[in-house]
């Protein structure tokens, strides 16, 4: 008997012990701490992840993920910053654009954290591929009161230039005038919404107008190709009514 009592002990005082270790374990959460990668993992939303690719000129310059103070239920952050590593001109404006735009607004909010406050963005990914050539990178936003938004530059893969819009068109495979192309697709939409123009109200020649106005001359920076390759080109469409709608149209 007394050779059973300190058995008993030992394996008490073990399973105390391995209590102990998981419960540390199930109450321990990511603090924010920078990681030299990003973990959407740890998030139980949905976002989109980035996996980097050997070929690619874009990199994370900043990765922080964790969980936001005192949420309840409890809610996960994860911020992903990009660098385009090249020269040229486009590429270092989209840099500059880039910091000023998503670099601060980490930064902002990772001082919130700090103060225990809530943050302004909740998710910042981005992916990065390559099409004849083109490089776009996509930035997708994702803030703590649901707001989604998205950002794309555009530029020559290697160089780092600026493209054009006739080269977009080209690497989309679309043939003919991309002021003719997108006038077309833009008349479409219209029709669709409110009725043909021809013989309508002013009011809703106007709104054409308005639209055609806000539209050309066409520029790269409302444009982007897909990673499928087709060109999406982004537009204002006034209604006859009033008010406006931000609309994307698709080619070929």
């Amino acid at each position: 008997m007394r050779r059973v009592l300190p058995l008993l002990l030992l394996l008490l005082l073990l399973a105390g012990c391995e209590l102990r270790n998981r419960q540390s374990s199930e109450d321990f959460l990511p603090t924010g701490v920078q990681s030299p990668a990003p973990a959407w993992s740890q998030s139980p939303v949905g976002t989109e992840t980035s996996e980097p690719r050997e070929w690619s000129v874009v990199k994370t310059i900043l990765a922080y993920d964790g969980a936001i103070p005192l949420s309840r239920p409890i809610a996960y952050y994860s911020y992903q910053l990009p660098m385009i590593d090249l020269q040229g001109a486009q590429a270092s404006g989209c840099n500059q654009e880039i910091e000023s735009r998503f670099g601060l607004l980490i930064r902002q909010s990772l001082e919130a954290m700090e103060r225990k406050e809530t943050p302004v963005l909740q998710y910042l990914s981005y992916s990065s591929y390559s099409q004849g050539g083109i490089l776009t990178l996509h930035i997708h936003r994702v803030d703590t009161d649901g707001a989604i938004s998205d950002a794309y530059y555009t530029m020559d893969e290697k160089s780092g230039e600026a493209v054009s819009v006739e080269t977009l068109f080209a690497a989309a495979g679309c043939a003919g005038d991309p002021d003719e192309l997108v006038n077309q697709g833009l008349l479409e939409l219209f029709t669709q919404r409110f009725g043909s123009p021809e013989g309508a109200e002013i009011q809703v020649t106007t709104a054409l107008n308005r639209s055609q106005e806000a539209l050309f001359p066409l520029t790269v920076n409302r444009m982007h190709l897909t990673e499928e390759g087709r060109l999406v080109v982004a537009l204002e469409l006034f209604a006859p009514q009033g008010g406006s709608s931000l609309e994307t149209l698709s080619f070929p």
